[in-house]
């Protein structure tokens, strides 16, 4: 993997450049790595919001896609992609958290924005002990070890899947957080000075996930790291397009592009990226 620095009016931007083999060899990514491809679908979910100037009307905050979306990716069969599409002039989904499946893709098609919801309590993890209201705060020493957000994406213990496509994921981290007067951001820059524990959901969490694939996909205004993947075999992010924030002058903190982490056999090729911290972050392990 190499990196090429640019500097430019929109500050340093690393650029994942196309490697030779012997340069991936030297990488240590033993796989022999090509342009990945596109899947056929075997769902295609008609888009049913329209954003104007890549905004949602705010009297749509409460039309959620995630359920339609979610039972997509559970049924769709393996090798094949659940399609996001354009419908009548209709152009964007609004999407609490989901899970990737084995062997599926999720595929955005051109023209269409996947925004992540603005509510908090979407994504609360959830489980025995769990404390709820944390998401969307800064820690109190009570919060610290019971409480947190899921990601808008997660693929946790799931093999060769899939985000692709020409279209765009915007998790709205510029976005005033439902019935609190903060945005993500601006939640996050307030817990610096004291160096505070706060809550917001990763874009992209993977574990355990070998054979994830990121294709031409544009990833924009993460509430937190846009890509984190640990403990996984075999990672490829190929064109991928991330933009944070896409509004010059806003201040998006703690934004990581790509971190992989406690992985083998990563691969970051012809990718442009330029956010609010660390292009490309490689972690423990």
């Amino acid at each position: 993997m190499r990196l090429q620095r640019m500097v430019g009016w929109v500050g340093v931007v690393f650029l994942v450049a196309v490697v030779p083999t012997a340069r991936r060899a030297a990488a240590q990514d033993t796989r022999t790595v090509t342009e990945p491809k596109i899947p056929a679908s075997c769902i295609q979910l008609p888009a049913r919001l329209r954003s104007v100037g890549e905004k949602l009307d705010a009297a749509d905050e409460g039309k959620l896609d995630t359920a339609r979306i979610q039972a997509a990716l559970d049924r769709c069969t393996p090798g094949s992609a659940v399609e996001l599409k354009p419908s009548s002039g209709d152009n964007a989904f609004l999407t609490g958290p989901l899970e990737m499946r084995s062997g599926v893709t999720l595929m955005i098609d051109e023209g269409i924005t996947l925004f992540g919801s603005r509510d908090a309590a979407l994504y609360e993890l959830k489980g025995a002990g769990v404390k709820p209201g944390v998401c969307g705060t800064i820690a109190t020493s009570a919060q610290a070890a019971v409480g947190g957000c899921r990601p808008l994406i997660a693929i946790h213990d799931a093999k060769n899947a899939g985000i692709m496509g020409d279209g765009v994921i915007d998790g709205r981290g510029y976005a005033k957080i439902l019935g609190k007067d903060y945005s993500w951001w601006e939640m996050a820059r307030k817990a610096e000075p004291k160096n505070e524990r706060y809550f917001t959901p990763p874009m992209v969490d993977a574990s355990h996930a070998d054979g994830l694939v990121l294709y031409r996909i544009t990833l924009h205004n993460s509430t937190n790291i846009h890509v984190s993947v640990n403990d996984t075999n075999g990672f490829t992010a190929w064109g991928v397009h991330l933009l944070t924030p896409t509004v010059k002058g806003m201040d998006a903190r703690n934004t990581d592009g790509i971190d992989p982490a406690s992985s083998t056999n990563v691969t970051i090729e012809d990718s442009w990226i330029d956010n609010g911290d660390d292009n490309v972050a490689i972690k423990a392990g």
